[in-house]
């Protein structure tokens, strides 16, 4: 019989319990710096309750109320932690707040400026995200565009920094190496602040400057596929062609050294043949 009376008092006083266990609606808030905020916070009986909060406390009501807002007409914490209580904190709930704050700007550059860009050697970029918070969401991708305009991302690249909450100055980079297709393409980065489905959708995403490319490489000597045959009498003028893929600009010493072997192939040419009937 006392058993069976301590259960059915525990079973009162849980179910009293669950009844005055409160209620955040919404309970998650995502936030930009200086907007406004609100969540109510509610129980299924009437109770005494108040809002802990740096901004927007809320003292405990004199009434038992069944529900009571939280509000704040511009957000300027960045740890804000409100929290609704009931008479002798018996019941207590967090409202789950993210504050954020787009970036100054993003920018991307080299860390060291190649002068010149030459295909195969590497070169690191960096992409700087100035003030945005929280650092953490923050996604920054590397993008190359083509000459002819075509699209590609390089990298992506995200930092565990879910405990700062205050606005930080990121700092992201990337090796990259250059080949003769890249010449004319233009290199550039983008800031995506990823909040979560309660934060603003699509996410927002501020996208940086662009480089452009000028890249050095060593020609490619070509020439007709197949052999052929041709007479030629002392004193007739032979021409010889040759063609190269080469970035004219500058002339890199690649090229010098090809003229220079040419001519003196041309000079042993002329000297082995004078005088003499050719087959070539």
């Amino acid at each position: 019989m006392e058993i069976v009376t301590l259960v059915s008092l525990l079973s009162l006083y849980c179910d009293f319990t669950d009844a005055e266990c409160l209620v955040i609606s919404p309970a998650r808030l995502v936030v930009k710096y200086g907007d406004p905020a609100s969540s109510n916070c509610s129980s299924d009986t009437p109770v005494e309750m108040g809002w802990e909060a740096i901004q927007g406390g809320v003292g405990l009501t004199d009434k038992e109320v069944k529900i009571l807002r939280w509000r704040v007409d511009s957000v300027t914490e960045w740890y804000s932690t409100p929290t609704c209580y009931t008479e002798g904190g018996q019941c207590q709930k967090q409202l789950d707040i993210t504050v954020y704050k787009l970036p100054d700007s993003v920018s991307i550059s080299y860390r060291k400026y190649p002068d010149p860009m030459v295909e195969g050697h590497q070169y690191l970029l960096q992409c700087l995200v100035q003030n945005i918070a929280p650092i953490g969401r923050l996604r920054v991708t590397f993008y190359k565009v083509s000459a002819t305009g075509e699209q590609t991302e390089l990298d992506t690249q995200q930092k565990s920094k879910d405990n700062i909450k205050t606005p930080e100055n990121g700092t992201y980079t990337l090796d990259f190496t250059p080949g003769r297709d890249d010449d004319g393409a233009q290199l550039l980065c983008s800031a995506m602040l990823d909040l979560g489905p309660e934060g603003p959708q699509p996410p927002p995403v501020m996208v940086s400057n662009r480089l452009n490319t000028n890249v050095h490489y060593k020609p490619q000597i070509t020439r007709s596929p197949g052999c052929f045959s041709m007479s030629i009498t002392e004193g007739d003028t032979l021409s010889l062609a040759c063609s190269a893929n080469v970035d004219y600009l500058p002339i890199i010493a690649g090229l010098a050294s090809v003229v220079i072997l040419l001519a003196i192939s041309c000079f042993i040419y002329s000297s082995y043949y004078k005088h003499r009937r050719i087959s070539y």
